[in-house]
């Protein structure tokens, strides 16, 4: 048993970069100054994909992927469907608490006592679930966890985990937890107070969410919660770092790629950064666009997103980009605004944006090393 457990602590807390002689799967390691992901035949890769990717409207999956392999795309982001698992290297991500910025208005919206031995016990399973359901796949670059989560303790939601704590019966886990806080706690600022107790439930949600990641995939990388710039609370990301490889970030649907922005996260982290979920959106007819000031075309679109993609893959520690989206969807979560694809519905090619994603994607090709 003691044997198990020093190993156990040594996946948890090793960083997963290895030779080329080591790899089964796909993994991280640095050549020449730049980290890269490694696939299980030991080839590089900078991985420019395509997230959500799903039938909005009826067509047919497989020949939506078809289409972004036509552009020249190597990987599929978080939900990524089963039959599609075996193609290409993809992400696999969960909502383990609903606490996402976005769900609000769907109702489903609520954060957990996370002190709960019932609701740890709960997640746990969750884990291991999605870990025995891809673990064995070759194609697995790794786990995401819950998607912008309302994190800060001002959000968009009007809510946040420590009220939601401090409001729990006098019997529950957590508000036993936030009385032997207040023991403790010396001062009378209570923001400061409440961020201190928000870092004590990030401690043990990640601890959670890590051990049993960690047990029931040791090999596989993790990239934890996705975080977005307002999202992102530095004292919170910290206890998520000693569980996870890398982090992953959705940016702003901005152009210019925000470097001081990220080398302010690589800082405090250490970690590699990954793009999971980004685009450039543009005007279309009448449609009510999601997205900062869309573009005037498509071609433009198309344009400043590779200058952005393009900086990004000259950028030390990014490990890949996603594409929001590969065909229009329906009004989103607030009944408004379309996400936009890489095609229109029926897989309607958008020819500027489409030949500039896929001249960025053979210049991206150029970019990796052979060994």
């Amino acid at each position: 048993m003691k044997i198990f457990t020093i190993a156990l602590a040594l996946a948890i807390f090793a960083p997963v970069i290895v030779s080329a002689q080591e790899v089964s799967f796909i993994r991280i390691r640095e050549i020449d100054g730049r980290t890269w992901l490694i696939d299980p035949s030991g080839k590089p890769f900078f991985a420019h994909g395509v997230t959500h990717l799903n039938a909005n409207h009826g067509e047919d999956v497989t020949a939506i992927a078809q289409a972004c392999k036509e552009l020249g795309f190597n990987a599929y982001g978080y939900g990524c469907p089963e039959p599609l698992k075996a193609d290409l290297p993809y992400l696999e991500g969960r909502q383990f608490v609903p606490m996402s910025t976005y769900s609000l208005s769907g109702g489903g919206f609520g954060y957990v006592d996370i002190f709960d031995p019932a609701v740890q016990a709960r997640l746990t399973e969750d884990v291991k679930r999605m870990c025995f359901m891809n673990r064995k796949n070759p194609n697995l670059i790794g786990y995401c966890w819950t998607d912008l989560g309302a994190w800060p303790l001002k959000n968009e939601t009007g809510r946040n985990w420590v009220e939601f704590t401090r409001a729990l019966p006098d019997d529950a886990p957590g508000q036993k937890a936030w009385g032997e806080f207040l023991k403790g706690w010396q001062g009378d600022d209570n923001e400061n107070r409440d961020l201190a107790f928000l870092t004590r439930i990030a401690r043990e949600y990640f601890r959670v969410l890590g051990e049993a990641n960690r047990k029931f995939d040791p090999e596989h990388l993790v990239f934890g919660d996705r975080f977005a710039f307002n999202t992102l609370v530095p004292e919170v990301l910290k206890e998520m770092l000693p569980w996870v490889d890398a982090i992953a970030i959705q940016p702003p649907y901005n152009p210019g790629f925000p470097k001081a922005k990220f080398d302010e996260i690589h800082h405090l982290t250490g970690k590699p950064i990954l793009l999971c979920d980004f685009a450039i959106r543009f005007k279309d007819g009448d449609k009510d666009i999601r997205g900062w000031k869309p573009e005037e075309t498509p071609g433009l679109a198309g344009q400043r997103y590779a200058e952005y993609v393009r900086v990004a893959a000259a950028t030390p520690y990014i490990l890949g980009s996603f594409w929001c989206n590969p065909i229009d969807s329906a009004p989103g979560f607030k009944k408004t605004g379309i996400k936009q694809g890489l095609f229109d519905r029926g897989i309607t090619p958008r020819p500027e944006l489409n030949a500039a994603v896929r001249e960025l994607n053979t210049w991206l090709e150029a970019q990796t090393p052979r060994n």
